[in-house]
This record gives C-alpha cells, sequence and structure tokens, in this order.
C-alpha cells in the first residue's frame, strides 16, 4: 500500500496597496486592464492558478478600489502603513494569512498583467 502526499494548500496573496506615485497618484489596482482594474485580473490570475483562498492587500484608494473592483470571495486586508512600502503590505497579508491554515502563499504583484494563469500554476506546483 502507497501513502499518498496530500495537495498543500497555497493561497494567493495579492498585494494591491500601493499610491501609484510614480503613476501621478492614480493606484495601480485601478488601472484597467482589458476593461477592468488590473486587481481583477490579478484575483483571477491567481485563481485560475489554482491559489485559494485568495487574500488582497489594499492601503492607497482601499475604498475606491473596493468601489471600482469585484472582489467577490477574497478576504481584504487594507495596510494602514502602504506608505512604508511593499514589505509592510507583505506582512499585512502574511498575518492575516496566518490563521487559514494554508500551507503556503504565492505572492503576486499588482502591476504583473503578463504573469499569467500558467506561470502561476508552474509556481504553485
Amino acid at each position: 500500500m502507497t501513502a499518498t502526499t496530500p495537495t498543500p494548500k497555497v493561497a494567493g496573496l495579492l498585494l494591491a496597496a500601493g499610491g501609484g506615485r510614480r503613476l501621478g497618484g492614480r493606484p495601480k489596482a485601478l488601472l484597467e486592464h482589458h476593461g477592468r482594474p488590473l486587481v481583477e485580473h490579478a484575483v483571477r490570475v491567481l485563481r485560475d492558478g489554482g491559489c485559494g483562498p485568495v487574500h488582497v492587500v489594499l492601503g492607497a484608494a482601499a475604498e475606491r478600489v473596493r468601489a471600482r473592483a469585484d472582489l467577490t470571495g477574497c478576504p481584504v486586508t487594507v495596510n494602514p502603513g502602504w506608505a512604508e512600502g511593499m514589505g509592510s503590505s507583505l506582512r499585512a497579508g502574511l498575518g492575516a494569512l496566518a490563521a487559514t491554515g494554508a500551507d503556503a502563499a504565492l505572492v503576486l504583484l499588482v502591476d504583473q498583467p503578463g504573469i499569467g494563469a500558467d506561470a502561476v500554476a508552474r509556481v504553485r506546483s
């Protein structure tokens, strides 16, 4: 009899808290990609790549992002220290994931629309 190794639970962690300083203060999460906000595209990529649950870290313009983007089914963490940099968002997101029982986290940045679900699936496995 052979033992099977359970499939690890890999959560997706999307960092989308930046203020878009180099974009004139427009949050990258709200930039359009194929007619929808980048944050929606990135959530879909993580889900389609096999991650679950998918957590989203917001910061700058968090309420505007929530109002504009469909984040249904995604726990959202708002990082009040988003201006301190990506490290603070990573800490906030990993802290939120700690209670989920995930075995691992796959981190994606909101401003990487060229990364698709196939790449996520390869890294995940």
